[in-house]
């Protein structure tokens, strides 16, 4: 099964291998450092990128470098990028400029774009609207209701997480959501109310997935699945 975000690089070494083992991990990056050690991975599908939280940190010129290092690496996907008006509003203008950039990159080398959007929902698919991206995924979907529709008719996804299993928003997104733009993800090892998330907690998903949605377990892992596959052309 796909895990499509997980940021890979902070896992220890013997417990990512186990997990490369029983998934296909999409392995996020958070700034320079990180996509770098991204790219280096074996076994998974690699977005290398700069988080909206840490653009405030980015020295001169680590824009351009992750930029140059998605063009040599010909890596499928640039992430985690987007706008957070949520926790770092304060440097949106500085995040705008960064996710313009990786845009601007994805249409031209035609990458998938993992997207961190929260209280910025209709802020950045606008600007994926406005930037011709073809394919994209809203992370942790708790956005408007309404804008799933928007989401669906240009062709992006979203992507659900352990945290819908005691995450009201997330479960009314989940619940909503045409199930052929659905996707899951762990964003482990992230630490959400007392659950540290990880690709093996997936399973809960499925199985809150399958209690939303009505439907048998495997109705909903072969959903998931053919959507995963149709976004990443597998």
């Amino acid at each position: 099964m796909f895990d499509n975000h997980v940021h890979c690089h902070e896992f220890p070494r013997e417990e990512l291998e186990k997990y490369t083992k029983e998934w296909t991990l999409v392995c996020v990056s958070d700034d320079l450092a990180t996509s770098r050690r991204t790219v280096e991975l074996e076994g998974a599908v690699r977005c290398v990128g700069i988080h909206p939280w840490q653009v405030d940190k980015a020295e001169p010129g680590d824009l351009e470098a992750v930029v140059r290092l998605a063009e040599k690496a010909e890596v499928p996907c640039v992430g985690e990028v987007g706008l957070d008006r949520r926790f770092v509003p304060q440097t949106f203008n500085k995040q705008r400029e960064f996710f313009r950039a990786f845009l601007r990159l994805a249409r031209e080398l035609d990458l998938v774009v993992n997207v961190h959007a929260p209280d910025a929902w209709a802020d950045v698919v606008e600007e994926l609207r406005r930037a011709d991206v073809d394919r994209a995924l809203i992370h942790w979907y708790t956005g408007p209701l309404d804008l799933l529709e928007t989401i669906k008719d240009l062709g992006y996804y979203i992507s659900i997480n352990p945290a819908v299993v005691i995450q009201k928003k997330h479960q009314e997104a989940a619940k909503a959501a045409d199930r052929r733009i659905v996707l899951l993800e762990s964003d482990g090892p992230y630490e959400y109310r007392g659950m540290r998330l990880a690709p093996p907690l997936i399973n809960k998903t499925v199985e809150k997935l399958a209690e939303l949605w009505e439907l048998p377990r495997d109705q909903v892992v072969e959903t998931v699945e053919s959507n995963a596959k149709r976004l990443w052309r597998l």
